[in-house]
């Protein structure tokens, strides 16, 4: 199949083009940023989502719609950024890819639109309520794609990503800060008393994942895509320290203007992932094993 990916140059893009390469499909990457990737199936065409698209998509079987403006952090300091680029863009792809005669499309969204959980673990019809601007961003985008579903007849499927780790992933995320703290044995700093509880989840189980959905996934609908294993933030901070033999001091900062508000604090945030599960998909790589895989990355 043709496959247009949005954001393919991106880390967790990056991945899913490197399998739909490894499945025999011709992958064409829309990004802003030139990948990495070298292939002879792989196109690439430098574009922004707000730009005019529709040519670019004509010919695909398929969108996977993944550029985005990303981080809780980022958004708060350019909120009407996040929101141009993560709600008129996704719009625009959507759009486009209708006038172009794509129907089938995989958005992907993230956990940050469940917000404070009022159930665990969270089902993906959980009530939605994000306390970010990247939250907010992200759901009314699959507010728009649930209503083309309804009103074009597009197979817009949703997959929400809880917290996407792994080889290649920036710096200012908590898996490589952690890492990188522990590596050069400076103090690793949690937030209150480090019992917010993540399920982190490797990028490449990430990317199954994605496939999983596009091949055996259900028409217009949502899927949690996470691990199950429940890591604390404290939890977090000893296993790097353990695992990088490090000599580093694990500090615990109150919560504050000058360090984090504890309003912004999601405390749970634990999938129901029996949707994906019932799809033949689950996560394979727990955390300590994820890991050792970036550490070997980083040697390598």
């Amino acid at each position: 199949m043709k496959i247009l990916v949005t954001g393919g140059a991106g880390f967790i893009g990056s991945y899913i083009v490197k399998h739909l390469l490894d499945n025999n499909h011709n992958v064409k990457i829309l990004d802003i940023k030139e990948p990495k990737i070298r292939h002879k199936n792989l196109e690439f065409v430098k574009k922004s989502i707000l730009d005019d698209i529709k040519k670019d998509i004509m010919g695909s079987d398929a969108v996977f719609h993944f550029a985005a403006l990303l981080g809780v952090d980022n958004s708060d300091k350019k909120p009407l950024e996040t929101m141009k680029i993560n709600l008129e863009g996704s719009v625009n792809v959507f759009k486009s890819a209708i006038d172009a005669g794509v129907k089938n499309m995989i958005y992907s969204s993230s956990s940050e639109v469940y917000g404070e959980p009022r159930e665990l673990p969270i089902k993906e019809d959980s009530v939605k309520g994000p306390v970010s601007t990247y939250g907010v961003s992200k759901l009314a985008a699959e507010i728009y794609a649930k209503a083309y579903n309804q009103e074009f007849g597009t197979d817009i499927r949703i997959v929400r990503f809880f917290n996407v780790y792994g080889p290649g992933q920036e710096s200012n995320w908590v898996v490589p800060i952690f890492l990188n703290k522990a590596l050069r044995n400076e103090p690793i700093t949690v937030f209150g008393n480090g019992n917010q509880t993540r399920c982190f989840t490797y990028v490449e189980d990430v990317a199954e994942g994605v496939l999983t959905v596009f091949e055996k996934g259900k028409s217009g609908e949502a899927y949690n895509i996470g691990n199950n294993q429940p890591t604390t933030i404290l939890e977090l901070a000893q296993i790097a320290k353990e695992m990088t033999k490090s000599k580093s001091e694990i500090i615990k900062l109150g919560f504050g203007k000058e360090t984090r508000l504890k309003e912004r604090e999601i405390e749970y945030r634990i999938p129901d992932i029996s949707k994906m599960k019932a799809l033949g998909w689950q996560p394979k790589v727990m955390i300590k094993d994820g890991v050792k895989r970036i550490l070997e990355s980083m040697k390598n």
